[in-house]
């Protein structure tokens, strides 16, 4: 009779940290997609071109709404395939598109460019594709894997947003889409052909790298609150799960304010008569607050059961808008960003686990390409609902207020979001 093989050694090295490693490189490359830095742009293309900053916020609208339909499709991609031949697709296609964007000459051309063809490159590449990577491969970890892939995006903004104001000081709004292709390209296109694998059973590995023999469904891992995390979920189930409404919900509103603030934010501060260095430096520490924040937020949001726990990103925000009521004092102004980014940290990486959690690897994609329509259409609103709202009353200030009432109704629908039932 022939003796049972021993049980294969947990390899000392997981590849899954390959999958966070790639990740983390291509969420460098995504500054140029963040209302952020677009915000920088505000003034040179409105003495360029005249256009106004309404016409201009419109573009990340666009890319918004581009993004929601696009990922629609993208997700059972990611399932079925995985990200590696998707990701250097869309770095592609982003890079291709914003060279061309510098040969732009009306609004409509800028719109066509920037706003549908970058987003359409980026939902290939994007964070849904790298979350949901990620998500596969980690169960017990998947927290602090998210939470260090993040700070790539958080890092790339540090870089990015002095390096903007410099190249649009010292050359012009062309070079820096220049560069912007640039990055997208060294970032995301090796890399992501290299080391991005759709998921650990594919390489006859399990999640977190455990061995065959653990029991994987163990008590300390969230993903054992019922039996749906195994299952293959189709989208008509998903929608009829009231956790899938919340949690989506949730997302959506606070994403709206989200993008309202960042895309204002340096030309808030401009207003205010804050010089560039200084707006700059307020965008750049505001990065590093998040950083800085994130591996604390992924170790915690693996406890993320606690419903406190889900709550506290969205009661930090909404203080964050308060206090940006306040922005013309210095001392409230550099509050606000630390409150506000710390509380961004948290909620991007809650997200994240709360869905792998409740609805389980097999079907990710699916689930979170379902929701994303909705959360991508309330960002496309935040651009234009902000700036029209400085364009109405010649102030950002009322647009703060009601965002303070958005991050609460968000928190309370994260704080009524429980686990889906079996059917």
């Amino acid at each position: 009779m022939r003796p049972p093989e021993p049980p294969k050694k947990r390899p000392r090295y997981f590849y899954g940290w390959n999958i966070v490693f790639a990740s983390f490189l291509a969420h460098l490359s995504y500054a140029e997609h963040h209302s952020s830095v677009l915000g920088f742009f505000m003034r040179p293309l409105n003495q360029s071109f005249g256009w106004s900053r309404t016409e201009i916020s419109v573009v990340q609208s666009i890319a918004r709404f581009v993004e929601a339909g696009a990922s629609f499709f993208v997700g059972p991609v990611i399932d079925k395939h995985g990200p590696r031949l998707l990701m250097p697709l869309g770095a592609i296609i982003v890079g291709i598109a914003m060279i061309v964007t510098t040969q732009v000459e009306s609004i409509w051309q800028f719109w066509l460019l920037r706003g549908v063809v970058v987003a359409i490159g980026f939902t290939l590449m994007g964070h849904m594709v790298t979350n949901v990577t990620i998500n596969k491969w980690f169960v017990k970890k998947r927290g602090r894997a998210i939470a260090f892939s993040g700070i790539g995006s958080n890092l790339g903004n540090v870089i990015m947003t002095p390096l903007t104001v410099w190249v649009l000081a010292v050359y012009n709004w062309q070079t820096m889409f220049v560069v912007f292709a640039v990055v997208t390209w060294a970032m995301v296109l090796l890399p992501s052909l290299i080391f991005m694998r759709r998921q650990p059973e594919d390489l006859g590995l399990n999640p977190d790298g455990d061995d065959d023999n653990l029991d994987h469904n163990s008590d300390d891992t969230n993903e054992t609150q019922s039996n749906t995390i195994d299952r293959i979920w189709t989208r008509t189930q998903v929608l009829r799960t009231p956790v899938f409404w919340l949690l989506t919900a949730s997302i959506a509103i606070a994403n709206l304010a989200f993008q309202g603030i960042n895309i204002s934010l340096a030309p808030y501060m401009q207003d205010l008569n804050y010089p560039d260095a200084v707006v700059a430096t307020v965008v750049t520490v505001r990065a590093v607050f998040m950083a800085a924040a994130l591996p604390a937020w992924g170790v915690i949001i693996e406890k993320a059961s606690s419903v406190m726990i889900r709550v506290i990103p969205f009661a930090l925000q909404g203080c964050g808008a308060y206090l940006f009521l306040g922005g013309e004092n210095p001392v409230f102004l550099w509050l606000a960003v630390a409150t506000y980014g710390t509380g961004f940290a948290g909620m991007m990486i809650i997200q994240e686990v709360l869905w792998a959690d409740y609805y389980g690897r097999p079907s990710l994609g699916l689930v979170r390409s379902t929701g994303f329509p909705l959360v991508f259409g309330f960002s496309a609103i935040g651009p234009i609902f902000m700036n029209g709202i400085f364009d109405l009353f010649g102030s950002y200030e009322p647009a703060y207020i009601l965002f303070i009432g958005l991050y609460s109704m968000s928190g309370l629908f994260i704080f009524l979001a429980k686990h889906p039932k079996p059917t």
